[in-house]
This record gives C-alpha cells, structure tokens and sequence, in this order.
C-alpha cells in the first residue's frame, strides 16, 4: 500500500521533533537512531526513507524552527521602539534562571551549539542559517544599518552566551547574576 505524500511528511515531521527534543537533552551523541523512531513511535526501518544519515537528521533538527527564532519571529509591532520593547519582554524570559531548564529542552542554540562545533558542515551550515536569521530579528528593532548589525550579533551572543552558562552552573546566585548582567547589557545594545 502506497502512502500519500501528507503522510511522509508528517512522519518526517514526528523524526524531526522527537529527534530535536532527545538532541536537546541528551546531545548528538548520547541519542541513536532506534531510540529516536521509537521516540517519534515510527520503525528503524523507516527512517532511511527519510534521512540519510543520523547527521542529515541533526542538520534537519538545526534548521527546524525552535526556540528563541520562532519567540523574535513572533514579535509585531507598528514601530521599532514597539519590536524593541517585545525583544526585551523575551530576553527576560530567555535569559530568567526559573526558565534555564525550558530554555534547554526548547532553543537549540543553547543546547546544541557545541555539538553543532563538532558535527561537520552540514549542522554548521544550517546554524549558521539560524544566527542569521535571529540577529536579522533582533535588528527589526533597530535603526538600519549595513549588513549584519552589530549590536544584534552582541545581542544575540549575549542571550545564547548567558543562557549555554547559566545551564552549566549549579551556583543559583551565580546565575542570577549572570542573567542580570546579560539583560542590562542587551538593553543597552537595543538602546543604542
């Protein structure tokens, strides 16, 4: 019996998901192809029929809207003081020490980013797509400038930076103060 096209899709779908949320929490390599079709209640057998390679999977995760691109691609507003002022709501948010653990489970950029470093061009490519489009965000808020603008890529790196730390530490007033010290610091680059 021949499946339609919706239904690969959506089984494409159930991979990439389950394998972002296993990625997520165990990292590239502490997750097999068995444990995530189980994960996404598909067969092994399957999943070749989809994905070349355990990699290609990882390179499909990294591209897959998540995190904080999708929260930032949500923002709408009439003027840039607006778009500003809602970047700032969801840095607080990403940035927060009771949301580091969320903040894990949901942005693959703080989860990932090293095993990203470690897995060869594809995965590169596509998060580098991802740091693209989020200091593109950012900048919604900002007066235009050439090219990337730096205060979005500072932004950015300071948001991505604060949260892969804040996930690392068990010292709660170290984070707290970690999470302070990278909102004020975001602030001021929206501000300027």
């Amino acid at each position: 019996m021949r499946y339609k096209p919706e239904h690969k899709e959506r089984s494409r779908a159930r991979i990439i998901s389950a394998a972002g949320t296993l990625f997520r929490r165990h990292g590239y390599g502490g997750v097999g192809i068995d444990q995530i079709m189980a994960s996404a209640k598909l067969t092994r057998g399957g999943f070749y029929s989809h994905f070349p390679s355990k990699s290609a999977l990882f390179a499909a995760v990294i591209s897959s809207e998540h995190g904080f691109n999708a929260m930032m691609k949500r923002r709408a507003g009439p003027a840039r003081t607006d778009l500003a002022a809602q970047a700032m709501a969801i840095v607080e948010g990403y940035l927060h020490p009771d949301d580091r653990d969320e903040i894990g489970a949901g942005c693959s950029m703080a989860s990932l980013s090293i095993d990203v470093a470690r897995a060869g061009a594809p995965a590169q490519t596509a998060f580098s797509h991802k740091l693209t489009e989020l200091a593109a965000e950012f900048a919604r808020g900002l007066n235009k400038t050439k090219g990337l603008d730096p205060r979005a890529l500072a932004a950015m790196a300071l948001c991505v930076g604060g949260a892969v730390l804040a996930r690392a530490s068990n010292d709660d007033d170290l984070v707290d103060q970690l999470g302070a010290a990278c909102r004020d610091a975001v602030e001021r680059q929206l501000k300027t």
